[in-house]
């Protein structure tokens, strides 16, 4: 009878543990929708000099914590260096480290930023590029 009762709860946590998971796991999928229901469509022109260039500028929301880019068409290049460069309200720039995308990025969100207040002004700067990328930012 014992054993039958152990077994018992211990079913009967794992469900609760399962339920807790599943809670959360609704909670942050409904946090990304948000956030990346509210991303606009960019279109990210180069030309033909492979230079660095910056687009913008753009100012975070409250939907998303983070910054987010996904490239919906790729342009002439592999890889792609993405960055963004912050523009503070007391004057000057300061902009993050590169982030490498590549064709296999094609159509996945990656971070590009991370922790970004609500109101930041900034531009996503692009580098060993050319022609013109698609893609779909959420801030």
């Amino acid at each position: 009878m014992k054993t039958t009762t152990k077994r018992l709860a211990a079913v009967t946590g794992g469900l609760v543990l399962a339920a807790g998971a599943l809670t959360v796991g609704t909670a942050s999928n409904a946090a990304a929708a948000t956030c990346y229901g509210g991303a606009t469509s960019e279109t990210f022109a180069m030309g033909s000099d492979e230079a660095e260039h910056r687009f913008g500028p753009y100012t975070t929301t409250s939907r998303c914590n983070d910054i987010n880019l996904r490239i919906t068409s790729w342009g002439n290049a592999n890889p792609l260096m993405v960055r963004v460069c912050f523009y503070p309200t007391s004057g000057g720039s300061s902009c993050n480290s590169w982030k490498q995308f590549t064709k296999s990025d094609l159509n996945e969100w990656r971070v590009i930023a991370t922790d970004v207040k609500d109101g930041t002004k900034y531009r996503v700067s692009m580098d060993y590029a050319s022609n013109t990328f698609k893609g779909d930012l959420a801030d």
